[in-house]
């Protein structure tokens, strides 16, 4: 979850990334990653641990792997923290780290919101140490018990002057169960760096559960051509 540039960019940049650290802890921050929470917070609800991984590969040759996603967090009723996770997209010469917590701000019947802060650092030769505030919003409506849409958005807003500000939409995506254990899905993503056009990744998805835990898989257009994401998530409960 658009280009800006000059002096007065600066300015505005500054001055948004104040408004958006406001705004998030004001809304008493949330963390909600990039896969859903469970739904039903009591005052004496366990403690979820969440453990996410994804790798990629474009489908055209040579080959060359496309990100590779680790992530920790925990649920706590209906804060979320910590959350700490690392990200590279198939280079050695780049990667971020990146820390937070938060909260769930509206959890309903049909829809809910997660809203999240998080501090991003870039490290690698092609980062040049940038760092990020990074607002992070995941909305889901549920339109019935079998068919919902989740919808996960975040930005990044420059902490210093080797950082640019971008924007990202995860996904959106709308997956219907088919099986207790067996969803497909269907939805886009896209991004949007200064002076580059959006970049649209339109996707497919299946997801299997099993007891070692949920494995998703992607089939998703990307420029230059095509690639395949394989998406793990493990949950354990304690009290």
């Amino acid at each position: 979850m658009w280009c800006l540039g000059g002096g007065f960019l600066s300015i505005m940049v500054s001055r948004a990334v104040k408004l958006a650290a406001l705004l998030c802890l004001g809304c008493a921050v949330t963390s909600f990653a990039q896969d859903p929470a469970p739904a039903g917070y009591t005052p004496d609800a366990p403690t979820k641990s969440f453990l996410l991984a994804r790798t990629g590969e474009s489908l055209t040759a040579p080959y060359i792997a496309t990100i590779h996603y680790f992530e920790f967090f925990q649920v706590r009723k209906k804060w979320v923290y910590p959350d700490i996770g690392y990200v590279d997209f198939g280079k050695g010469n780049y990667r971020e780290f990146f820390i937070g917590g938060g909260r769930t701000l509206y959890d309903g019947k049909f829809a809910s919101w997660d809203q999240e802060l998080m501090y991003d650092q870039a490290t690698g030769p092609a980062a040049r140490s940038a760092r990020y505030l990074q607002p992070y919003a995941i909305f889901r409506v549920y339109f019935t018990p079998k068919f919902r849409n989740e919808t996960d958005y975040f930005l990044y807003l420059p902490l210093n002057d080797s950082a640019r500000i971008h924007f990202v939409l995860e996904r959106a995506k709308f997956e219907y169960s088919l099986a207790k254990k067996w969803k497909i899905g269907a939805g886009y993503a896209g991004n949007k760096f200064p002076g580059v056009p959006w970049v649209k990744k339109p996707f497919i998805s299946t997801t299997i559960s099993t007891r070692a835990g949920a494995f998703e898989f992607w089939l998703q257009k990307i420029p230059g051509g095509a690639q395949v994401q394989i998406r793990y998530a493990l949950v354990h409960t304690s009290r």
